[in-house]
């Protein structure tokens, strides 16, 4: 399910959005990584959709020490903040993967033609 208004705004209050956009340019990397892994495992041809991005961020976030370390600081507990942050993650990222492909710029071929 991708990112939600009400998701966003309890994010925003709790700061994980401030530390999101501390280490954007990291994030962004792991995104476009685990985008890259998805698009080598599913069929050739596949639309990847932000949601399946999304999905196998969240292995990676939930081990992720530096988010681990804020969440404890925080007490955030409840898991939805791991699948929220995931959805922000291919929320705040995905314009730029995307423009990246179109342009080539990722180490794969832009569509069409």
């Amino acid at each position: 399910m991708a990112l939600t208004l009400e998701a966003e705004q309890r994010m925003t209050d709790v700061g994980v959005v401030a530390f999101f956009e501390g280490s954007k340019d990291s994030w962004l990397g792991t995104v476009r990584d685990t985008k890259k892994f998805v698009e080598g495992k599913f069929p050739a041809g596949a639309l990847i959709r932000r949601d399946d991005v999304a999905k196998a961020l969240i292995a990676i976030i939930e081990v992720h020490e530096g988010f681990r370390d804020f969440r404890n600081a925080e007490k955030l507990r409840g898991k939805y903040w791991i699948k929220d942050f995931a959805d922000l993650l291919t929320d705040r990222t995905w314009d730029e993967l995307e423009q990246e492909r179109e342009n080539g710029e990722n180490g794969t071929e832009p569509e069409g033609d």
